[in-house]
């Protein structure tokens, strides 16, 4: 009888505590719709992704999963989340794992293990001040080119897809190079067009690789093609002026580090594409529109554009693009996790093989973070003295992470700054642009396609009309 009490008031107390305790690393709240859970969800997140994930955080709190297709996709909500997310090393949570989800079919065999040495040549590629100058000078040429059809076009010009366009021709000239911008620039276009149309099909989530569908035979022919036209222009470089040429892939056949890695190169600028073009003409887009419903701050711009041709004095600008990167960022990031993982000073277990995501978008959204969030207020990001810009301390929490941050912040940072900076003192200094008859587009949350990879686009576009400023 002693031995049943001891066993009862003792033993099992303590077993049931250590289950507790094993449990609580074990359990993420799992968001659940009603219907098929799976299938519901998905149409649900695809069609308003953050309104689901608003609702998933009052329901479950600020760690949950969701069950979408196949994928597991765990969501950390929060700065201080935000931060210890994006301070766990990449061979425990890969971003390479999270985009390949969508990418690898676009993506050669073998590239993701040579990808860090590739994106390393990147980040000294466009940090070269020699870089910058050419990045600027090749935006400044493409963006008076473009702006010059768009006056002329008898046609109301279409925003975001007129500013893909430009975008794709100087990403091509900066980092392909004057070959591939000459000779395959609109068909890069093309297929990027292409890919991009392809790469979220639900088929491409539900299906094996292994099982042939038309989605995936569609994709495996855009990244063969590209493949073609990367070892085509490849084996016409010879002579001395493509090794001193400015582009990136002579940088990256120059680099001893790199040199050896010309098979990975059409995958290396497939995913730079990606990365680069949508987030750049988003910024660029928004940043019209956003400016274009301000007319105040639009009469300001180009008062301080005239004022001066120093970059660093056209604050007003500059605070605009922030505050456009901040009010239209991507909804989320992927990361694969390759082992499991106890989150510090958590009871959060991350178990391998989850994805797992933030948010920048309701970040970005988050009144605790921003006051009015819903509202496009650039003058937040001025200083007191009106005289620079006011800076974001993301070391103790991750609250403005348009580009991530710390070790995980994004190298085309610089780059993508450049394009947009320049291509909007090129519009803004030089020509007059206003709504078609369509008139501004609403601020519904729904248009904004998340479908993407990287910041959201329009849907449905808007168009504006454009003249020579006289």
């Amino acid at each position: 009888m002693a031995v049943f009490f001891i066993f009862t008031l003792v033993i099992i107390p303590i077993a049931l505590l250590i289950h507790s305790i094993l449990s609580s690393k074990n359990t993420i709240p799992k968001y659940r719709e009603k219907g098929l859970p799976s299938i519901t969800l998905a149409l649900k997140y695809a069609q308003n992704p953050v309104d689901t994930i608003k609702r998933a955080t009052e329901q479950c709190g600020d760690v949950f999963s969701l069950q979408i297709f196949t994928v597991s996709n765990i969501f950390l909500r929060g700065n201080d989340l935000n931060k210890k997310y994006l301070e766990v090393r990449e061979d425990t949570w890969s971003f390479g794992g999270g985009m390949g989800l969508f990418l690898n079919k676009i993506l050669d065999d073998g590239y993701w293990a040579q990808s860090r040495s590739l994106i390393g040549s990147l980040g000294r590629w466009v940090n070269r001040a020699q870089t910058l100058s050419h990045i600027s000078d090749v935006t400044l040429r493409e963006a008076t080119k473009s702006f010059d059809s768009w006056t002329v076009s008898e046609e109301d010009i279409p925003l975001f897809e007129s500013v893909s366009g430009m975008v794709h021709q100087v990403i091509v000239r900066c980092l392909m190079g004057e070959d591939f911008y000459e000779k395959s620039c609109g068909e890069l276009l093309d297929l990027l067009h292409a890919m991009e149309a392809d790469i979220g099909n639900p088929l491409n989530m539900i299906l094996p690789d292994w099982m042939p569908h038309p989605p995936a035979r569609r994709l495996r022919n855009a990244r063969k093609r590209v493949d073609e036209i990367f070892h085509e222009r490849l084996r016409e470089r010879k002579g001395e002026m493509w090794e001193k040429s400015e582009d990136y892939i002579a940088h990256t056949m120059n680099d001893k580090t790199t040199a050896d890695k010309k098979d990975f190169l059409p995958s290396h600028h497939t995913l730079l594409m990606f990365a680069a073009h949508t987030s750049t003409v988003a910024s660029i887009s928004w940043s019209i529109i956003s400016i274009l419903k301000h007319a105040e701050t639009l009469d300001a711009i180009r008062k301080e554009l005239e004022t001066s041709s120093d970059e660093d004095e056209h604050i007003l600008l500059q605070a605009s693009i922030r505050e456009t990167s901040r009010l239209y960022a991507g909804m989320n990031t992927l990361r694969l996790a390759r082992r499991d993982y106890d989150i510090p000073d958590t009871s959060i277990h991350v178990p391998a093989g989850s994805v797992v995501s933030i948010s920048p978008y309701l970040t970005h959204h988050d009144p605790r973070n921003f006051t009015d969030p819903e509202s496009w207020i650039p003058q937040r990001w001025i200083s007191d003295d009106g005289k620079s810009l006011v800076q974001v301390d993301n070391k103790t929490e991750a609250k403005f992470i348009p580009f991530g941050t710390g070790a995980h912040h994004c190298v085309g940072e610089k780059m993508a700054m450049m394009i947009t900076t320049r291509a909007l003192e090129t519009l803004f200094r030089g020509y007059d642009i206003s709504w078609s008859e369509g008139g501004p587009p609403s601020e519904d949350v729904t248009r904004l396609n998340f479908a993407r990879i990287g910041s959201p686009w329009l849907k449905g576009d808007v168009r504006v009309r454009m003249f020579v400023d006289k």
